[in-house]
């Protein structure tokens, strides 16, 4: 059914460019002959997608020799089809989650590669839209495990896609966005379910679905569980410069994570949030690195409370509307949770 699907779209796509978007005629007429074929080419990912390790810890991709290296694959491919190019349509099924580096050596994508790689190829072909196939309907609302009422969200904006996917929601890795959102124009990702092919899925676009009704401002919940919450406290922070600057510089020379950042408006303290499988360590390189303020009394503490859980509500239309938080903190209030 996918395969079906695809060769109706690519074919018509390749008949609208061959007789220009006015001639309908002529396009009913050639849709109906059987002089139109399939041919596939199987495609290793590895003799197109490079990324340069060297920018990033996980590498970026080198968009120009991407495309430089399928452009000459697609054009030797055609070629090889000679004057029946008009009556053959190539199809490439390319492999995901491999890519190789700039010096030649092969690579994988990591988490998600195979939906990143997606992504990359999409962008590359200027494509219309990038279809994401998973075993889900869309992106939910909210966990269906937790929400049972949870429902799928016909469209998302890539920001709320973005912080759905950041604060539990598996269904797309924001890494797997980013081609898109950088590709001018931007390019539709769809969350489509394999198992069930009549479901729409779920839409991730520029624009919100989210408006300033209170009762619409708010697309959905996610959650992230096994946090911890780490608090460095102290009179001596107040007002010094270059404390943050410590703290975080040592987390990320360990290499410690950090999903949500809090500091009283006093610099009294500073919490910020970390697996809880890292906040040990996060507690014992900090007491390393401030030893002497903590021998003086300048910081009094660096306190651990864990488990904790991050919940979030995400929704573009939050940031004009008054009254969100109220509603949000004053439920958990009535389910007395802390």
């Amino acid at each position: 059914q996918i395969l079906s699907a695809l060769l109706s779209i690519r074919s018509n796509q390749r008949l609208i460019e061959k007789f220009g978007t006015d001639s309908i005629s002529k396009i009913a007429k050639a849709s109906t002959t059987s002089h139109i074929h399939h041919n596939f080419v199987y495609l290793d990912a590895r003799r197109v997608i490079t990324i340069d390790e060297d920018v990033i810890r996980d590498g970026a991709v080198v968009w120009n020799t991407s495309e430089e290296k399928l452009m000459e694959i697609f054009e030797e491919e055609e070629a090889k089809l000679g004057d029946a190019h008009d009556y053959i349509l190539n199809h490439f099924i390319i492999t995901g989650y491999v890519a190789i580096n700039t010096e030649g050596v092969a690579v994988t994508l990591k988490r998600d590669g195979s939906d990143y790689s997606a992504a990359i190829m999409g962008k590359i072909l200027r494509a219309n839209s990038i279809s994401i196939w998973t075993d889900v309907d869309g992106v939910l609302s909210a966990d269906p495990r937790r929400v049972p009422l949870a429902n799928v969200l016909p469209e998302l904006s890539y920001d709320e896609a973005m912080e759905l996917a950041y604060f539990g929601a598996k269904v797309i890795h924001p890494k797997t966005m980013q081609p898109a959102l950088s590709c001018d124009p931007q390019i539709p990702i769809y969350i489509r379910n394999t198992f069930n092919m009549r479901s729409p899925g779920t839409r991730i676009f520029t624009t919100a679905t989210t408006t300033k009704q209170n009762d619409k401002v708010v697309c959905g919940f996610s959650s992230v569980e096994g946090m911890a919450l780490v608090n460095v406290e102290g009179t001596g922070m107040v007002g010094i410069r270059g404390v943050d600057k410590r703290i975080f510089g040592l987390l990320e020379y360990h290499d410690i994570n950090v999903a949500l950042i809090s500091q009283a408006i006093s610099e009294h303290s500073c919490t910020f949030a970390t697996s809880e499988d890292q906040a040990e360590l996060a507690k014992n390189v900090i007491e390393e690195e401030f030893r002497r303020e903590l021998k003086l009394g300048h910081v009094s503490s660096v306190d651990i409370r864990a488990p904790v859980s991050i919940i979030a509500a995400v929704g573009d239309g939050m940031v004009d509307t008054t009254g969100v938080a109220g509603r949000f903190f004053s439920s958990l209030g009535g389910a007395k949770i802390n």
